[in-house]
């Protein structure tokens, strides 16, 4: 049984006329009942009883009638949902981001935005360090990360799209006699007590603020550690020390605090979108060609 085998009788059934059936259709009426004839010897049962004047349905026909019907729109949905799902508008997408991109415009103009568009996707965020981002995309437990991240991936299978560059901030308790200054170079905090990121957190922050201090052949003074930049404002406002920030963390006002921007060359942090590069499905093109504003 073929699904014009469904349509044709359908129209039939609602016409109760051949030639009206027949014109709905755009086919000649003769072979209109050649294929009607040929469903009910594929059935075994007549689907019509045919008049000089007129067409009735039998006992079969209006059997299958509704049945008829739902498979014509079952099959309808079914091509619409694969079509959906091909066009990137159904299904799920799971997406990383670090502690500071709710401060940025970044992420909320991309989500309200494919949101928008793509109402039908299941949005999965997670909120992780830029290394845990990579490890989860190489193992494809996220589709795309939007990290912090200065220069070359740390794998072949992922590449990262520059979205935006942040100026790293000194945050100086408002006591300090550095807080009184408009820039700081690095070499000003070389001595000073610093607040900063476990190591094997995973921050690209440490990273960048690493690899200034050799360029600049410093060695920085860490006395401690904390995993939130939260933690890390409260604990300069408490006096243990100076952390270095991202710029989006001066919204966050306390008294007891002044961020200073520092000016040296490359004492900047990456805002980027992380994808692996055999990514080929289209909920990522479709979220990629938004954030790029395609």
């Amino acid at each position: 049984m073929e699904l014009r085998h469904l349509r044709y009788f359908i129209a039939v059934a609602e016409e109760l006329h051949f030639t009206r059936a027949a014109e709905r259709l755009h086919i000649g009426q003769p072979p209109l009942s050649q294929q009607i004839q040929s469903l009910e010897a594929e059935l075994g049962a007549p689907l019509f009883r045919r008049h000089q004047r007129k067409v009735e349905l039998t006992a079969a026909g209006l059997q299958l009638l509704p049945r008829a019907r739902q498979i014509l729109a079952d099959s309808a949905a079914a091509a619409a949902a694969v079509r959906r799902t091909a066009d990137g508008e159904t299904g799920e997408l799971r997406i990383g981001f670090t502690s500071s991109l709710p401060l940025t415009p970044i992420l909320h103009h991309s989500l309200q935005h494919y949101r928008r568009d793509y109402p039908a996707v299941r949005l999965t965020l997670s909120e992780m360090f830029t290394a845990g981002q990579f490890d989860a995309l190489e193992r494809r437990q996220l589709d795309l990360g939007f990290v912090r991240f200065n220069g070359p991936t740390p794998s072949p299978l992922i590449r990262v799209e520059e979205l935006h560059r942040d100026r790293l901030l000194a945050v100086v308790p408002s006591a300090h006699p550095l807080a009184a200054e408009k820039t700081l170079a690095l070499s000003r905090l070389a001595g000073e007590p610093l607040i900063g990121y476990p190591r094997e957190s995973g921050s690209g922050l440490s990273d960048v603020v690493r690899q200034l201090a050799l360029q600049n052949g410093l060695e920085l003074r860490m006395v401690q550690e904390a995993g939130e930049a939260i933690t890390q404002i409260g604990l300069v406002a408490a006096g243990v020390g100076i952390a270095i920030l991202p710029s989006p963390l001066e919204c966050v006002q306390i008294p007891a605090v002044r961020y200073v921007p520092l000016s040296d060359d490359g004492a900047y942090l990456s805002m980027g979108i992380a994808v692996r590069r055999d990514e080929n499905s289209p909920l990522v093109a479709n979220f990629l060609a938004g954030v790029r504003g395609d």
